[in-house]
């Protein structure tokens, strides 16, 4: 069985370029040869060579191609003995550049400002652009890639987001007197009331509304909540709109 490589012939301070190789297992030893387990870009051959005692004499006259990029050993200038193992990995390099989208992160940070299940974006988040440089590498046919410069062209931007961690359902009974006299207008003063009309509780809060203010901090249905849960998310709408969403805030 033989193989052939093909290539240039060339030999000039310790790099070979080398060309026209048609190896076969000998069918006898001759005299004053050398006996060689190679293996050249991954395949292993047994190969006989004679007149030379280096290395680098056996390649040339085994025309093989090295260059500069191949990892030849032992060495070029080790001297032959019978039997040498002589490994040549056939290596060559590229390098190729590409435009990338670089992807913002998430930070998340806990605060007790928030109850817990709440969320609050404090800084949108951008995707950045850079170029990028790759080094491709190849060894006997196995190639590898690895980014060896990165130009950024667009900064990135991380989303920051605040996480509530405050698990406390704080109690809000301010403006109590004038919460009764709401509901009893609004509901009779009935807190778990529903008629199935889309108002809910003794405050007559619509689900919209009730959300808008955390009311599901609670209850998911203001009826469901408590009268001093209800007047607590009443309280939280009046401190952004008064006492503007009730039609009964006439009779105080």
């Amino acid at each position: 069985m033989s193989f052939t490589i093909k290539g240039a012939a060339v030999a000039a301070c310790g790099t070979l370029l080398l060309a026209g190789l048609t190896i076969a297992p000998a069918a006898a030893a001759t005299p004053g040869a050398v006996t060689l387990n190679l293996r050249y870009g991954g395949v292993s051959r047994t190969v006989e060579v004679h007149g030379v005692d280096t290395v680098a004499g056996a390649l040339a006259q085994l025309k093989l191609e090295v260059d500069a990029d191949d990892v030849v050993a032992p060495g070029l200038t080790t001297t032959l003995s019978d039997g040498l193992d002589l490994v040549v990995d056939v290596v060559s390099t590229k390098t190729s550049t590409k435009k990338v989208t670089l992807k913002y992160s998430t930070i998340k940070t806990a605060t007790k400002k928030l109850y817990k299940g709440d969320s609050k974006v404090v800084k949108k988040g951008r995707n950045g652009k850079a170029i990028r440089t790759y080094l491709t590498t190849t060894v006997n046919g196995e190639s590898s890639t690895v980014v060896i410069k990165e130009k950024i062209t667009k900064k990135v931007i991380n989303k920051k987001v605040l996480v509530g961690s405050n698990d406390k359902r704080a109690i809000n009974l301010a403006r109590l007197a004038k919460w009764n006299k709401i509901a009893k207008c609004e509901s009779g003063g009935r807190w778990h009331i529903n008629t199935g009309n889309g108002y809910y509780g003794g405050l007559q809060f619509n689900l919209a509304t009730w959300r808008s203010v955390k009311g599901q901090h609670f209850a998911k249905y203001p009826h469901k909540a408590s009268k001093a849960e209800q007047i607590t998310v009443a309280n939280r709408l009046y401190e952004k709109r008064g006492f503007k969403p009730w039609s009964c805030r006439r009779v105080l």
